[in-house]
């Protein structure tokens, strides 16, 4: 299976941005939203992995991933917008402890390499991105969006996980369907 490592926001958080973005509905053919399970921050892919394999990276990194620190805290808030050369993406930017969550996307990156596995490095962007501007995407709405997505900031919500996820390819879906194949804590149970 093709593998990827995620950052998942909790569910409390993406129905506050799905609820934002429902009070800024785009006509028809004007923008091209992700799925709900694609409402992720992607830390890095590692191409095809066996279920074996998949097992023993999720076994590793609850080994070696443990911070004695409090999760980073983190909220999505303000907007990202077409802000790079042939980027169409619409995007929330994560604030917070964002130095502390990419801490641990580097960390992570490392873990996974040390342990024999090829790390596809592409850079980590601490952005939760919900769709791409179409060729009939209007100033208008565009801008209502991005005065939308401008004025909310979701939840807190502390990054004690992350995903270790596969692309599931399903001929019938309008979206990319995500699905989360472990889990993997990054604190120390508090309790």
């Amino acid at each position: 299976m093709l593998l990827s490592v995620a950052l998942m926001p909790p569910d409390h958080v993406l129905d506050d941005v799905e609820a934002m973005l429902a009070r800024t509905p785009a006509p028809p053919g004007e923008f091209s939203w992700v799925g709900r399970s694609a409402l992720m921050i992607p830390v890095f892919g590692l191409g095809n992995i066996t279920r074996v394999e998949v097992s023993a990276i999720a076994t590793y990194l609850s080994d070696e991933l443990v911070d004695p620190e409090p999760a980073p805290r983190v909220r999505f808030a303000g907007a990202w917008a077409l802000e790079e050369e042939g980027d169409p993406t619409v995007a929330l930017p994560l604030v917070g402890e964002v130095d502390r969550v990419r801490a641990l996307a580097r960390n992570l990156q490392v873990l996974v390499a040390d342990h024999g596995f090829f790390v596809d490095r592409r850079k980590f962007v601490p952005r939760l991105t919900l769709g791409s501007v179409t060729p009939t995407t209007s100033l208008p709405f565009l801008e209502r969006l991005v005065g939308a997505l401008a004025e909310h900031a979701t939840p807190i919500w502390s990054v004690d996980s992350v995903a270790l996820v596969r692309r599931r390819f399903d001929d019938d879906a309008e979206t990319e369907i995500w699905e989360v194949v472990d889990t993997v804590s990054t604190t120390r149970d508090q309790g």
